[in-house]
């Protein structure tokens, strides 16, 4: 099974300080504080900044000399970590822009045709 970045949204209740050496995220809502090496760090990074897993592991490969397969899998086990560790989530209805709008609209269309 391939995974894929699309879709995932870090929470406003992760923070983040990174050096050369790797990046330590904390989650204030859970009270906890995760560390990442500098590959991990890659990933976030491209994670946040809404890359899709093809370019994720494209980056990753021309950066490491590690076969493709391998980035596959390292990189899909490494989103499914974060995910289990509430640092990232799929993004939902809700949160697309623009969403609480149209479901208020549809809310008062619909209160407003009874």
């Amino acid at each position: 099974m391939i995974s894929t970045s699309e879709g995932i949204v870090i929470p406003a209740s992760i923070r983040e300080t990174s050096s050369e050496d790797g990046a330590v995220l904390l989650d204030i809502e859970q009270g906890l504080c995760f560390s990442l090496n500098p590959v991990g760090l890659r990933i976030w990074e491209l994670l946040k900044q809404h890359c899709s897993f093809e370019q994720i592991v494209d980056n990753l490969e021309s950066s490491f000399p590690v076969p493709r397969p391998q980035l596959i899998c390292d990189t899909t086990e490494f989103i499914a970590a974060l995910e289990a560790k509430h640092l990232v989530r799929r993004a939902s209805v809700s949160d697309m822009p623009g969403s609480r709008v149209k479901r208020w609209f549809t809310l008062r269309r619909r209160s407003r045709n009874e």
